[in-house]
């Protein structure tokens, strides 16, 4: 009797160690899991930034990166990382016995989050946008006035030089010009100034000099157009009044002339604001440069020139209903 007895007290406690020994096993993390399931798998998940929330099988584990899951059963997984402000990033992984992986995430920040973020930015390009159009503009009207009324007068040599200029940066791009006057003037400076190397030009200027030059070439066709269109008998009269041909141009012709030249001005201006566009080949850190440097920081182009049009178009809109606006009331001047 006291034999069965000690046998069954014997069994007893083998069937509580069996006992423990399973309980501790099926413990997440347990290190008696990993010695008792050979056969088992180990996961890391991390992400940048850390603390997105880990969802394996669309299920949330309620674990947040970065986190090792152990004692994961071999088979293929969807595993996926969600974050507040980011893209959900999910991947899938296959995992043998005894594999030890790991798994790394990089979510991209929302298209909305990232284009608030450089909105500052582009703005601070788009300003300068404007300085340099402004300023061309300003120049070309002035150059191109000269040229213009150059074109008309009754001066061969004068008419020969202001039509090989107009032809000429009329003919050639604007990217060519940029290039020769960035690039190909320091050297002619520097010969000029006997100076052993070239004279670097500071972009602004580069941009400005360009821009203005070109500005002006196709100012003067419209202001040779505005004075070409103006009855001839206008400046008939004006001489037969004893003006001089440019008392006649100044007071008589160009007067008339304005009315019909500005509205291809306010489309000169936004052809130019658009064209500025090229002085960023030349590190000028206008609007379209700006794009370039936040491409190569955050490899988010898509959302970034997205943006980018976005801008020029709000910057363009005002002046092209500003030009149609001015249209209507000058030809309904015209009629009146």
């Amino acid at each position: 009797m006291n034999h069965m007895m000690r046998i069954c007290s014997i069994l007893l406690r083998v069937v509580a160690v069996l006992s423990l020994v399973l309980f501790l096993s099926l413990l997440p993390g347990s290190s008696m899991s990993n010695a008792a399931g050979a056969g088992s798998a180990r996961l890391s998940v991390t992400s940048t930034p850390e603390g997105a929330e880990v969802w394996i099988n669309g299920e949330n584990t309620g674990f947040i990166t970065p986190h090792t899951f152990d004692g994961m059963r071999p088979g293929t997984y969807k595993v996926e990382v969600r974050m507040r402000d980011y893209r959900p990033e999910a991947r899938s992984i296959s995992l043998d016995p005894g594999d030890d992986r790991s798994i790394s995430f990089y979510p991209a920040i929302r298209s909305h989050i990232f284009i608030l973020g450089i909105i500052p930015a582009l703005l601070t390009g788009a300003l300068m946008t404007l300085l340099l159009t402004v300023i061309a503009v300003g120049d070309g009207i002035i150059i191109g006035t000269l040229v213009g009324i150059g074109r008309v007068v009754h001066n061969r040599i004068s008419r020969a030089i202001c039509g090989a200029y107009v032809d000429f940066f009329r003919g050639t791009p604007l990217l060519v010009q940029i290039f020769m006057i960035h690039f190909g003037l320091p050297p002619i400076l520097g010969r000029l100034l006997n100076r052993p190397e070239p004279v670097p030009l500071d972009p602004f200027f580069s941009a400005i000099l360009a821009l203005s030059i070109n500005s002006g070439a196709y100012v003067a066709e419209i202001v040779r157009a505005g004075i070409q269109s103006i009855d001839r008998g206008q400046m008939e009269a004006a001489r037969s009044l004893g003006m001089t041909y440019g008392q006649a141009m100044r007071l008589v012709i160009l007067p008339q002339a304005m009315k019909r030249i500005i509205p291809p001005l306010g489309n000169e201006f936004i052809a130019m604001l658009k064209d500025s566009s090229l002085v960023s080949i030349i590190g000028m850190e206008e609007l379209v440069r700006k794009g370039q440097i936040i491409v190569t920081r955050s490899y988010r182009p898509e959302d970034t020139w997205f943006t980018v049009g976005v801008v020029f178009l709000f910057m363009t809109l005002p002046f092209t209903r500003l030009v149609a606006y001015l249209e209507r009331r000058l030809r309904t001047g015209d009629q009146a």
